[in-house]
């Protein structure tokens, strides 16, 4: 066998994106935690429904 190095570890980007995630989270309080997460859902939701809509090639 022959060993691959990776370009993209997926692993270590994840932990470091929860650990920026954690630091920026704890400096805030919990109603600034409750509207960053909400807009966070809210451009997760509209980048998901603009994927699903429909193209019109007319």
């Amino acid at each position: 066998m022959e060993n691959k190095m990776k370009k993209f570890d997926a692993v270590a980007e994840s932990r470091k994106w929860r650990e920026a995630t954690s630091r920026r989270l704890d400096a805030m309080t919990p109603e600034q935690r409750l509207a960053y997460l909400h807009g966070v859902g809210e451009r997760c939701r509209a980048q998901i429904r603009s994927q699903r809509a429909p193209t019109s090639s007319s």
